[in-house]
């Protein structure tokens, strides 16, 4: 019960997340360029990101299988924002390339290439904004902030979409206060995350709730890894969010094979039964230099005590629930002068606390601007220093990516 109370006093107070606009909520694009056409007081903005980078992974010893070595597509985005004199804002975001590929593979449900990335209607003439349709949901630090907009290629395990949908069709809401300092923001989903496209919705016909409360100093800071302003006085943001959803299925009814996609690589995005997702991220700036933390933790409660989830245990060793979760904490560095910045990253993660092991990362990326993050090349190194062999075997023992990008 005061899960449930925390979650809906945070939705009442608000929330609403606009992926990348000078009027957005979260203005995420902080070197993006665009192109603008306006009548009267209507704006429409259009723009886009197209990326290319060659990747090349040391493959462990008997797996000859290279097909992730060659060029890949980063991005392939066009983007259309607008705003109108009665104070509405309306966006549709898509990848053309990330469609096709899903169309191809019959699976929308990549959390890290969704094909359709927002599509909503705002509503922000009153105190609390309105917005329905699909975006981002309020939730992590990490999941919030572009990749584009860092020198990493990818996002960390911890926030990829792998524990929990990044993005979802629903209701939000979202109120400033304190001078533009407290940020709340809630909102009510379909719980399927990027998968609500391929099947609607689930037996369960019951959402999910998502809260977020940060507070930034001196003022709202934008989500950016990265301090390419050099602020000459010590920024910070700190916050706090939980997800909470019940979709235990009714009689005849399972996730597995009504949704089969959705519950994600660990099973763990949605499952037949209770799911409550907690978390906290910190991220300070100051004369180029960032730092980042964040935690995420998974709770959860299957309904069936022959739930895959529960890896053949007893009841009396996992007392009906599964943990799952771990952290994350970077270093950035703008060198301004250089027309360069530097990111190292350290994640540890653990999907399954009924399964032995846990897994560790080390991510190291550089970035040379040419014109902000509108025109860089980057190159990400990543490797895992303790590998999961039960939960998250790998072929691979390291990886690195080298390319370009193009805002526009």
């Amino acid at each position: 019960m005061q899960k449930k109370l925390l979650l809906f006093s945070l939705l009442a107070a608000g929330s609403v997340i606009v992926a990348r606009a000078q009027f957005s909520e979260f203005q995420n694009n902080a070197a993006a360029s665009t192109f603008t056409l306006s009548s009267d007081q209507n704006t429409l903005q259009i723009g886009g990101r197209t990326s290319f980078y060659y990747e090349d992974r040391v493959m462990k010893q008997g797996n000859v299988n290279l097909s992730h070595n060659g060029f890949n597509v980063g991005d392939m985005d066009i983007d259309l924002l607008g705003k109108t004199a009665n104070k509405f804002i309306y966006e549709f975001h898509l990848s053309p390339i990330d469609l096709v590929t899903a169309a191809a593979t019959q699976n929308t449900s990549n959390p890290a290439n969704s094909g359709i990335k927002a599509a909503y209607l705002q509503y922000v003439g009153f105190l609390v904004h309105i917005k329905l349709g699909f975006d981002k949901v309020p939730f992590s630090q990490g999941s919030l902030t572009e990749k584009w907009a860092s020198p990493m290629w990818s996002h960390a395990n911890l926030y990829g979409g792998d524990y929990f949908s990044r993005r979802d069709i629903g209701l939000t809401l979202n109120t400033n206060l304190m001078n533009n300092r407290l940020h709340l923001y809630g909102g009510m989903y379909s719980g399927l995350g990027e998968n609500c496209f391929e099947y609607g919705g689930d037996a369960s016909g019951k959402p999910e709730f998502i809260g977020r409360a940060e507070y930034s100093y001196p003022g709202k800071m934008k989500y950016a890894s990265i301090d390419e302003e050099n602020s000459p006085v010590v920024n910070f943001r700190v916050a706090l969010n939980a997800r909470y959803m019940d979709k235990t299925q009714p009689a005849g009814h399972s996730v597995a094979t009504d949704v089969p996609d959705a519950p994600g690589a660990f099973g763990l995005r949605i499952v037949d039964g209770k799911r409550s997702v907690y978390g906290g991220d910190f991220i300070i700036k100051y004369r180029g230099l960032s730092f980042l933390f964040e935690t995420d933790m998974v709770n959860i409660q299957p309904t069936s005590t022959a739930d895959p989830l529960y890896e053949g245990t007893a009841t009396s060793v996992n007392k009906n629930k599964v943990n799952a979760g771990g952290f994350t904490t970077s270093l950035n560095y703008n060198l301004e002068k250089l027309h360069s910045c530097v990111t190292i990253m350290y994640e540890t993660l653990n999907p399954n606390d009924l399964a032995p092991g846990h897994e560790e990362w080390l991510y190291l990326g550089y970035a040379y601007k040419l014109s902000g993050f509108n025109s860089v090349f980057k190159i990400e190194y990543y490797r895992p220093m303790v590998e999961d062999v039960v939960s998250d075997p790998l072929k691979y023992t390291a990886q690195i990516r080298a390319g370009y990008q193009i805002v526009f």
